[in-house]
């Protein structure tokens, strides 16, 4: 028997409920629509080489530790660092998202930054049933992964082009507006890295909501990505925003365990955030701490063995399958954010949600694929044993 980690414990739960429902989700998948936006970038990943005997053997830096020291070391001096490609492919907030969420099955509408006047061929890997709309020309990155996270060296002109304009000249107030009452929720990050996200959104509350019927039955859901590049008042503008966006539709404000010590710092009346603490102390209740003044429907902090989900009402907390030699990083996040916001549009109590989400993102970083529904049964069916124990591996049916 799992014990619980703390009073907001309830993965046994969780993972009873997605079990008896996952059979009905599939289908209920095929007839929802997402839209997605509006980034894009083309990622190039690497490992990086800590020593190399010969051509054919060499060993690589682990943790991002190691290339920090590397640096240090070599201030005032300089240095060479070995990079060997793992993979291209097309990334960022909405085309990631989307992976997660055609791959099970959801419609998705797909506004980004795949290339102008057309998309590339690397952003076409989606299936005949998304509508892709491509806005303008991607971002690039670099992506250097480690064991224990990743360092993303980002070229941003393209993307700090996007802007309302752009948008809606490729396409048009009335076709938002269509899509916007065809769709059950909507993924828009990441905010960040976005200098005109808030007017984006401020674009769509004024111009777009006021036609969308049943709004309050949809779902706006928010990845503000790595808050360290914004000021606080910047955040505390981008919140108060969505605070007013919450009064039309459903807000789910998605935050990793970094993102959510930065919003702690911003709000006033809540602690900061302590990561150190043992056993994950401080983010036990953080969720209600934050949402307390924010009042979301739905406030979520993920990190790489847990999620809670907070709603206006309760709190909960799921347990992660970690893993501490992922394959693959980048990405991960919006895994979680996919599975997660298919979760909830297809109608799982919120904790059976983030657990969805555990799921597709613990796949995701064993495999570096998107899974379908067939391999979300197959690791859900065994997710205990990826909680006990630090299995790094999964296999494909």
């Amino acid at each position: 028997m799992e014990i619980p980690h703390n009073n907001y414990d309830v993965t046994l739960n969780a993972l009873k409920g997605v079990r008896s429902k996952i059979d009905s989700l599939e289908e209920a998948a095929s007839n929802s629509y997402i839209f997605l936006g509006f980034d894009g970038y083309v990622d190039y990943l690497y490992n990086l080489v800590k020593n190399r005997e010969t051509v054919d053997t060499w060993s690589l830096m682990t943790s991002m530790k190691q290339l920090g020291d590397r640096c240090y070391e070599a201030a005032g001096s300089s240095t060479n660092i070995e990079r060997i490609l793992k993979r291209k492919i097309c990334g960022g907030f909405a085309p990631n998202t989307g992976k997660a969420l055609w791959n099970l099955g959801h419609r998705v509408v797909l506004v980004a930054a795949m290339g102008y006047p057309k998309a590339k061929e690397i952003f076409k890997v989606y299936p005949e049933y998304v509508e892709d709309i491509s806005i303008n020309k991607p971002g690039e990155t670099i992506g250097l992964e480690f064991e224990d996270g990743k360092i993303m060296i980002t070229d941003f002109s393209n993307i700090f082009n996007i802007n309302w304009d752009v948008i809606t000249r490729k396409i048009r107030i009335p076709q938002l507006i269509d899509r916007f009452n065809l769709c059950d929720a909507y993924g828009l990050g990441h905010w960040s890295l976005f200098p005109e996200m808030n007017n984006i959104w401020r674009k769509i509350k004024d111009e777009i909501f006021p036609s969308v019927s049943d709004l309050k039955q949809k779902i706006f859901f928010v990845d503000l990505a790595d808050l360290k590049k914004r000021s606080d008042k910047d955040i505390e503008k981008a919140l108060d925003l969505l605070q007013e966006i919450e009064d039309k539709v459903l807000v789910c404000l998605c935050l990793n365990d970094k993102e959510a010590i930065d919003i702690s710092r911003v709000i006033k009346g809540v602690e900061e955030l302590n990561p150190n603490k043992p056993n994950f102390e401080d983010y036990i209740e953080a969720g209600i701490d934050i949402n307390e003044a924010l009042n979301f429907s739905y406030l979520i902090i993920h990190e790489p063995h847990f999620a809670t989900i907070t709603t206006k009402n309760d709190h909960y907390w799921v347990n992660e399958g970690f893993t501490s030699k992922p394959k693959y990083t980048t990405g991960a996040g919006d895994h979680f954010n996919g599975a997660t916001l298919s979760g909830l549009v297809l109608g799982l109590e919120p904790a059976e949600a983030i657990l969805f989400g555990n799921a597709n993102s613990a796949i995701f970083v064993r495999t570096g694929e998107s899974p379908d529904f067939k391999n979300m049964k197959k690791y859900i069916s065994n997710y205990l044993d990826y909680i006990k124990s630090d299995v790094h591996e999964f296999k494909f049916i």
